[in-house]
């Protein structure tokens, strides 16, 4: 894996309303953008993207009840070449100090993923597209 940062996450609370501030106040892009029930992904320069979720699947996510401190509600993502280097990545961090979250690696029908937080309580994500 090439250490690079190219996803970042943030939590929203109305994904309907953070969509239009973004796309109006901001003045991102329509095009490209992708669209579920649950997340939007706007497609920034040089390969970076901005992904909009909805707060209750970030708290699954962290597995945090909702008196939980809260952290700042980012999750900074890396794309791997394969699966088996999501795999190889979890093993490593865990290694070195850092914290597998629950229920993680997860097979999705988009790909597959993996969270951890590193020694600051960061989370992030490694992820294999399919």
């Amino acid at each position: 894996m090439k250490p690079r940062i190219t996803i970042i996450t943030l939590a929203v609370d109305d994904l309907e309303k953070s969509t239009a501030f973004y796309q109006n106040g901001l003045g991102f892009s329509a095009e490209g953008l992708v669209q579920g029930s649950d997340q939007v992904v706007f497609e920034l320069e040089n390969g970076i993207t901005l992904v909009l979720n909805l707060r209750t699947e970030l708290e699954e996510i962290d597995q945090r009840s909702a008196d939980s401190e809260r952290s700042s509600e980012v999750i900074l993502s890396s794309i791997a070449d394969r699966k088996e280097e999501v795999d190889e990545t979890l093993r490593r961090v865990s290694e070195f100090g850092g914290t597998i979250l629950p229920r993680q690696p997860k097979d999705y029908e988009w790909g597959y993923s993996g969270h951890f937080k590193d020694l600051d309580g960061h989370i992030w994500e490694i992820v294999y597209f399919y």
